[in-house]
């Protein structure tokens, strides 16, 4: 997890983005700013929409996460936390917070931008066939994982 800046003034709308590490689809959020009241409001939605799917969650290691495990502590999902000025640590979303950039390039305001407009983003960047994947869309791989494990969890209660 890691939030796309576009200007660095601190104070606009930031793009909040997870990636789900197996089938590498992109959950994507704009938010007010880039703090952690925001990213936690937007987290509690995914959480609702997702939670019972997200096993792990490694975030980059600046402040706006800093009440990550405060929004997920009612889960079983553990959270990490990428090693300071190491990005590699999170390479799949290092690699998609590219793709993000070719419809929102650095140092464009983000203010601008609409969240219909970033889920247009989400779903076209879910959508593109991957050779990680055998060619499958993530947006395919994460509705087929989501159906499993959400059967797995029915025969367990």
């Amino acid at each position: 997890m890691d939030t796309v800046v576009g200007k660095r003034n601190g104070r606009e709308s930031v793009i909040l983005s997870l990636i789900e590490r197996k089938t590498r689809c992109q959950l994507l959020r704009l938010i007010d700013g880039r703090d952690s009241d925001s990213v936690e409001f937007a987290l509690r939605e995914i959480k609702l929409e997702w939670g019972d799917c997200l096993r792990t969650i490694t975030a980059d290691n600046g402040p706006e996460f800093s009440t990550l495990n405060k929004a997920f502590e009612d889960t079983d999902t553990d959270i990490f936390y990428a090693h300071s000025y190491t990005s590699c640590d999170r390479g799949s979303n290092e690699a998609h917070n590219c793709m993000i950039r070719r419809d929102y390039p650095k140092g464009e305001s983000l203010d601008d931008v609409s969240p219909s407009q970033v889920l247009a983003t989400q779903d076209r960047l879910n959508g593109l066939p991957r050779r990680k994947l055998d060619y499958r869309s993530p947006q395919e791989c994460f509705e087929t994982e989501v159906c499993r494990t959400r059967r797995s969890a029915q025969h367990v209660s």
